[in-house]
């Protein structure tokens, strides 16, 4: 990438605060720390892993061109590195026009949650959140942020928003974020299933009987539109649903996880099948920044470069449009796009930044740019510049 312009000042002992530790957060903490800028990382879950690990996403987009080869070097590199050490099953695998690396959320988390451990630099703390944010001026001077162990407040070089729905960005100022737009999504994992029970043609004709079955109400009305998917193990299915931002579900999906069992149980492949885990609701957009630059649908059609471009992309326009539905636009053979820093940077602040889904961006350009692979090396760019290095 091109080298940043503007001059930047050495790292100093006030640490850069970052709220979120899925992809971004992390990725931005591990660069920042590898740089020996010191790292306060804070999340509210009991672990590491963000919506990988709390939604149960197990198939990564974004590491890998259009031709299965990774995009990026640095810590998405070195992320898949430790997943396949980790777990032999790690393995890429094409989906219509794109590549995806498969894997087991769970493996995702403990790998991701030993790294931060064994980075120097970085305080975690877990089941934690900021409580409250002291700036003036455009600049962001202090925070205090509750622990299991009580408050504690921190003066910070700066604050980086990984949350994915920019709630801190929201807490310095509401006018700074921009409504998400698109359907969420919730997925339910299954195992003890016979290998190859979702090969075609026999995948597609169970979920056409799903859709019936959910029609004629012998399913919860959330079954209408659920979709099938392999695992990394050969005894595992992943259920997929896709929910209205504000969806509450007729039941508890715990109830209607064990609905849809019981109906695929009576289907060849599924007798000895059992719910394994349920995930949180993903959100695909839950608002995104008001930046110093708003990347746009043409930037990304057009292959747009930038002088302070932090990373390039090439996942497919993939908009769950909260009334339309899915519309999955491929990028042509071969085309990326860059994303630039002032994407990131909240307009008429010096040092409050965010990260990963909720960057500057228009909603069809952000339903490209969100997904994990560009969100670690999106983080891992920021993270680069806070320590005082040249992108």
């Amino acid at each position: 990438m091109t080298a940043l312009r503007q001059q930047r000042l050495p790292p100093t002992a006030a640490p850069v605060v970052i709220a979120g530790a899925g992809a971004a957060g992390l990725s931005c903490a591990l660069a920042a720390a590898g740089h020996g800028q010191p790292v306060i990382l804070l999340e509210q879950a009991a672990s590491a892993g963000g919506t990988v690990s709390q939604a149960l996403i197990h198939t990564l987009g974004g590491l890998l061109d259009d031709q299965g080869n990774l995009l990026y070097d640095g810590l998405p590199t070195a992320l898949l590195a430790r997943l396949s050490k980790a777990c032999p099953y790690t393995q890429k695998r094409r989906i219509g026009k794109t590549w995806v690396v498969n894997v087991d959320p769970a493996i995702y988390t403990k790998v991701v949650s030993d790294w931060l451990a064994a980075t120097t630099l970085i305080q975690v703390y877990y089941h934690s959140r900021i409580e409250q944010i002291l700036h003036d001026e455009g600049r962001i001077h202090q925070v205090r942020f509750q622990t299991p162990a009580g408050s504690r407040s921190v003066t910070l070089s700066a604050l980086v928003d990984t949350t994915g729905h920019a709630a801190i960005v929201r807490q310095v100022d509401e006018s700074r974020v921009q409504a998400g737009r698109a359907l969420s999504g919730m997925i339910v994992q299954i195992r003890g299933v016979e290998a190859n029970t979702l090969q075609f043609p026999k995948g597609v004709a169970l979920l056409r009987d799903l859709r019936a079955a959910s029609a004629q109400q012998q399913l919860p009305a959330e079954c209408a539109t659920v979709w099938l998917d392999s695992g990394v193990y050969t005894d595992e299915v992943y259920a997929k649903f896709t929910l209205q931002g504000d969806h509450q579900p007729s039941a508890s999906w715990q109830a209607i996880g064990a609905q849809l069992l019981a109906y695929l149980q009576t289907r060849p492949g599924f007798a000895q099948a059992y719910l394994a885990a349920i995930g949180h609701t993903g959100i695909r957009d839950g608002g995104r920044i008001k930046g110093e630059y708003c990347l746009s649908e043409t930037d990304i059609r057009s292959g747009q470069r930038f002088t302070d471009a932090t990373c390039k992309a090439c996942w497919p326009i993939e908009h769950w449009h909260p009334e339309q539905g899915l519309q999955l636009e491929y990028l042509p053979a071969g085309h990326t796009y860059e994303i630039p820093l002032r994407s990131l940077k909240v307009a008429g602040f010096s040092n409050l930044w965010a990260a990963g889904k909720c960057l500057s961006a228009e909603p069809r350009a952000q339903a490209s740019a969100r997904v994990v692979g560009t969100c670690w090396a999106m983080g891992e760019a920021l993270g680069t510049y806070l320590a005082g290095k040249q992108l």
